[in-house]
């Protein structure tokens, strides 16, 4: 059995952290001994993202939130709304790699879904790139700064993208009960 021991840290440390995140499934700790195992420790290449995801309703195991997302059959949990929406962007780009250029033709009226640039992000306020722009992939960003409607609105136009249906191939349920339907 793992011991464990509690650090504190800031919440800029913990942007950090949960920024390099490349599966809903991984823990910070497993994050952070991915950093610091990396030969490099100013050059940290992320490996191929990978969704765990599974067809098994008992599979899906929460070490915290009540979020869950279900892509194309198979679900997994989320840690909490923002969790469960990054990994299904990641999901729906691991599938499609033309996906994050198609989708960043989609925005509301003043900003941008995903974007190469985080500060693009936000038209009429690029300062919140800086506590709300989180990479996604590498040279991809997405903001976080969104309501649960914003979510689902982002969600349906990815679905529509890749030419899935939101609430069949790609949804989040929170508390079990699927948002936006």
């Amino acid at each position: 059995m793992a011991k464990y021991k509690q650090i504190q840290i800031d919440v800029d440390v913990y942007r950090i952290i949960e920024g390099q995140r490349i599966a809903f499934s991984e823990t910070e700790n497993d994050i952070l001994k991915r950093l610091l195992a990396s030969p490099a420790s100013s050059a940290v290449a992320k490996p191929d993202v990978t969704i765990k995801l599974s067809t098994d309703s008992t599979a899906v195991q929460r070490s915290r939130g009540n979020w869950e997302i279900t892509y194309k059959g198979k679900r997994g949990a989320a840690a909490n709304m923002i969790d469960a929406y990054r990994s299904l962007l990641l999901a729906l780009a691991n599938d499609d790699s033309g996906f994050l250029a198609r989708f960043a033709e989609e925005r509301s009226r003043s900003r941008r879904y995903v974007s190469k640039d985080p500060s693009a992000l936000y038209d009429k306020s690029p300062q919140l790139a800086k506590d709300h722009a989180r990479e996604l992939i590498a040279g991809w960003y997405v903001d976080t700064n969104l309501s649960k409607e914003q979510v689902v609105q982002r969600l349906k136009a990815a679905a529509r993208v890749a030419n899935l249906t939101y609430g069949i191939d790609v949804q989040i349920s929170e508390n079990g009960i699927i948002i936006g339907q």
